[in-house]
């Protein structure tokens, strides 16, 4: 019995999320286009946060050193763990030449730390970094503890030398260059760049800088209007 009020919490935050709203709620459309070609997110391909199978996916890309996808932060998290199991989310990285040597290397590193541990530490790495950066190519603080080397500790990571090996890889270079081309065929011309996809229908819909929460939910809530008429 006491599993009913949980569930019934549930379903209703679900059902407010997906519902057809009325138009003062609707997603403003001046900020969001339509995008190139955006793959599907796949957990097994990449690192997910939320469910493997959600009827709606977040595709964001990033560069840790971008100020703009420090405004985003964690927000695109956020409105997963808002939505009842409805949503998930890939972040994609996206690191630009002109922020420098630090842009490559978090990159590197998250991208490694997502193979050598999970997920989670992934999403954790990138969160804390994002957090501490100075951002345009300035890296992370020079203070005890801030490291991107203790971060990756504090993600999970065990063995620094492997997690180095990785990051240098010619493998991991290759990765971050297909992945540069994935956001170019996708049309993302700067960081951060944000796609809703509804997974059951294939529609998406792409938008550009750091949208709050409620703006992404809103046009979660559009789009699922949609495929509901």
């Amino acid at each position: 019995m006491r599993l009913v009020a949980p569930v019934l919490a549930i379903t209703v935050l679900t059902a407010a999320l997906l519902a057809p709203s009325p138009a003062a709620a609707q997603a403003d459309t001046s900020l969001w286009h339509t995008a190139g070609r955006v793959a599907p997110v796949d957990p097994a391909r990449e690192p997910v946060y939320g469910k493997p199978a959600a009827d709606f996916s977040l595709i964001v890309w990033i560069d840790p050193e971008c100020p703009y996808c420090k405004d985003l932060g964690q927000t695109p998290e956020k409105v997963v763990d808002g939505s009842g199991g409805q949503v998930n989310l890939a972040v994609r990285l996206m690191p630009l030449s002109f922020h420098g040597r630090a842009a490559f290397i978090s990159s590197a590193t998250a991208i490694c730390i997502g193979q050598q541990v999970s997920s989670a530490g992934y999403y954790r790495f990138l969160g804390r970094y994002l957090a501490l950066t100075r951002t345009n190519g300035a890296g992370l603080p020079e203070t005890p503890g801030q490291s991107t080397e203790a971060l990756a500790r504090e993600a999970g990571v065990t063995d620094l030398a492997a997690l180095d090996r990785c990051v240098h890889a010619p493998e991991t270079i290759q990765q971050m260059g297909q992945g540069y081309q994935a956001a170019t065929d996708a049309g993302v011309a700067g960081t951060p760049a944000i796609v809703v996809r509804d997974n059951r229908t294939g529609t998406v819909a792409m938008a550009d800088g750091a949208l709050g929460a409620d703006e992404i939910t809103r046009m979660i809530r559009t789009m699922g209007a949609r495929s509901a008429n």
